[in-house]
């Protein structure tokens, strides 16, 4: 007996129940990425295209993809690639997923380097690279340094550098925080990090796609998750240009403690800024 074909938006509709089914809350976008992704198509034309018969191939991998999803993967990993700052970036469970919410870390410094004609930029704990890329796609006279210590972050940042085109200008290195960091001529006119801040004694806490897939070394950020900002403020004064920037996201309700270590470390300007959700999401300042 022949099997019924299966066309792309049945198959849609199957993967958006079996996610429902476990209470995800993304359970139809989830569907659209992946259904889109595997047959190479923009996310519209799933529907565009509905009643498309998808070939046995299709079919096995989007079984396997599922199965993935279902074990509380995230999408990101699956599918190898996320969008951030309107841009496509390679993943992989070395680096953290980007988040929208980082884009307002990116929104600071764009703002702050907009007059200058070529900014030097440091990315501390670069990941994919996507702070620093975007920024650095804005900017085309920025030159930028990204530095992780996992060397499989280091060589998706170099990665996708080549990708959006950006291989001239940047350079990715294996360095935990500064210590494989050489201070330009001048200092760097500024310093970006979105460094692990989560409180060891939360990260049981986090939902499981987060908890159990992205990188440990991204998220806890010690005891009160505030290790990575002590370490940062008190280095950055040492790298930085006469009235660089310093910024850093920072998790909620943390404005006021990562503030404080601005000021103990002598920063001026000091400065929370908020997300979309109207979350204290950044703190800056500038090297006095």
């Amino acid at each position: 007996m022949t099997a019924e074909p299966i066309t792309a938006f049945a198959r849609l509709v199957g993967m958006q129940a079996a996610f429902e089914a476990t209470g995800n809350p993304c359970a139809r976008l989830d569907a659209e990425i992946l259904l889109s992704h595997a047959l190479g198509w923009p996310q519209l034309r799933v529907y565009a295209d509905r009643n498309h018969v998808l070939s046995a191939e299709v079919l096995a991998v989007l079984a396997g993809m599922q199965a993935r999803r279902l074990a509380g993967e995230p999408v990101a990993y699956i599918t190898g690639v996320q969008e951030f700052w309107g841009l496509e970036f390679k993943v992989s469970p070395d680096t953290l997923i980007p988040r929208a919410d980082t884009e307002t870390l990116v929104e600071v410094a764009l703002a702050a380097l907009k007059d200058k004609t070529a900014p030097h930029i440091l990315d501390l704990g670069t990941g994919t690279g996507c702070i620093l890329l975007s920024v650095m796609h804005d900017l085309p006279g920025a030159r930028g340094v990204g530095v992780d210590k996992n060397d499989g972050a280091v060589e998706l940042a170099r990665e996708n550098a080549e990708r959006l085109g950006l291989v001239s200008r940047t350079s990715f290195t294996t360095s935990d925080w500064f210590s494989a960091v050489s201070k330009p001529e001048g200092g760097f006119d500024a310093i970006l990090s979105n460094p692990p801040y989560i409180p060891a004694a939360d990260i049981v806490s986090l939902m499981p796609d987060v908890r159990d897939f992205e990188p440990m070394s991204a998220l806890e950020g010690g005891a009160d998750g505030l290790d990575p900002y002590r370490l940062i403020c008190a280095e950055s004064v040492h790298y930085l240009a006469d009235d660089g920037l310093l910024a850093v996201e920072i998790g909620i309700g943390q404005d006021e403690d990562v503030a404080v270590l601005f000021e103990h470390a002598g920063f001026s300007g000091i400065e929370a800024h908020k997300d979309l959700a109207g979350i204290s999401r950044v703190i800056s300042g500038k090297k006095r």
